[in-house]
């Protein structure tokens, strides 16, 4: 492995995680949680970002080592961004360089290769449609996006196909594993107790994600104020933050939804999960989101738009409704109980960190050893 030989004494290997935009969201938080797993003794992640979020402090936490290094952005700026990473991922020895970055993963791998970083990894975390923001773009990057990579990867099989096509069956699947000791139900005392210390009342639907375009919030908005006309005690919860964050706040008052929708800021959406009655999800399009397994974890039956992959339905028993504003007004009308036994259908299923971390690692140095 050259220069990259198993570490000794203090040294550990590294690898480059280029996630871009690090505002919190599901990849971002997938990474982190491989990181809290992972023998930290042995590696060291680096996350080349656009600039400050609340992930330098979450990995500052984590490891007072490993660093956040800001790059230009690479969908407007990749004429600078190229050459600025080559040069820190050549400055920082990295053994992998593991982009995030799904079509963006053209430029990030272009500029691990020229560093001369052995492993380099295109890791597709979604899919996109004509739905999608920025189609066009997407499309012209897709059949370049891995050119200069040594290993494919993705978050599920439909993630696969629609970035790699021909190749999909050459991608490593790295699923988006949570911690199945946190992700645990409650007894309905403790739900009732919680659901009190957050004020919440009635019949909770609940969302946890990005504020953005992908979501589809506003037309969640829209299906929730059918629902809630002929269901007074129907309420939903938004949490997170988001480019679309004024836009649902001026939608909820235009709906007069004021009393029947609370939004939480970005946190740890344990305690909602726990305290709701219900999951949804109407993105326009998606992978596999970490949040549908920390929902069904939890318990919580799951509303999902026909738009997520059907990989999504872990556990088993979840609905995938077509975007059509009255069917998902009937949906959420419709009482839903609590599921059991999910713990264990996601481990089996392959969702435990644990496990996952550790064959993250392995696969790290499966490729390191062909060098």
């Amino acid at each position: 492995m050259g220069r990259f030989l198993l570490p000794r004494g203090n040294d550990r290997l590294r690898a480059a995680q280029i996630v871009g935009n690090a505002k919190l969201g599901g990849v971002v938080s997938s990474i982190l949680n491989y990181y809290s797993h992972i023998d930290r003794t042995r590696w060291r992640f680096d996350f080349f970002t656009y600039g400050p979020s609340s992930l330098d402090e979450k990995l500052k936490e984590l490891d007072s080592e490993a660093r956040v290094i800001y790059i230009p952005r690479m969908d407007t700026q990749f004429y600078k961004a190229v050459p600025c990473l080559a040069r820190e991922l050549k400055k920082g020895g990295y053994a992998v360089a593991h982009s995030h970055m799904t079509t963006l993963s053209v430029f990030a791998l272009r500029a691990a290769k020229k560093a001369g970083v052995p492993v380099r990894i295109c890791h597709a975390h979604s899919t996109f449609d004509r739905m999608s923001d920025h189609y066009l773009v997407k499309s012209l990057l897709r059949p370049f996006a891995a050119k200069d990579a040594t290993l494919l990867a993705a978050c599920g099989e439909l993630a696969a196909q629609n970035l790699y096509k021909k190749r999909a069956d050459q991608a490593v699947i790295l699923k988006n594993a949570i911690d199945l000791e946190k992700f645990t139900p409650v007894s309905a005392q403790e739900r009732k107790k919680l659901r009190a210390e957050m004020c919440l009342h009635g019949r909770i639907l609940l969302f946890v994600g990005r504020f953005e375009f992908q979501k589809n919030l506003l037309f969640l908005l829209d299906a929730f104020a059918l629902a809630a006309k002929r269901s007074p005690s129907l309420h939903l919860v938004l949490m997170g933050d988001g480019s679309q964050k004024q836009a649902l706040f001026d939608r909820a008052n235009e709906l007069n939804l004021g009393t029947r929708i609370r939004f939480f800021g970005p946190g740890d959406p344990l305690p909602l999960y726990r305290a709701a009655d219900a999951f949804v999800l109407t993105s326009r399009y998606e992978g596999m989101p970490v949040v549908a397994a920390e929902a069904q974890a939890t318990g919580l039956p799951c509303l999902f738009s026909d738009r997520v992959s059907r990989e999504a339905d872990i556990a088993g028993g979840s609905l995938f409704l077509p975007l059509d504003e009255e069917e998902w007004a009937k949906q959420m009308e419709m009482p839903r109980e609590r599921r059991t036994g999910n713990t264990e259908k996601l481990r089996k299923a392959g969702y435990d960190i644990r496990l996952q971390a550790q064959q993250l690692t392995a696969l790290y140095e499966r490729e390191l050893k062909k060098i």
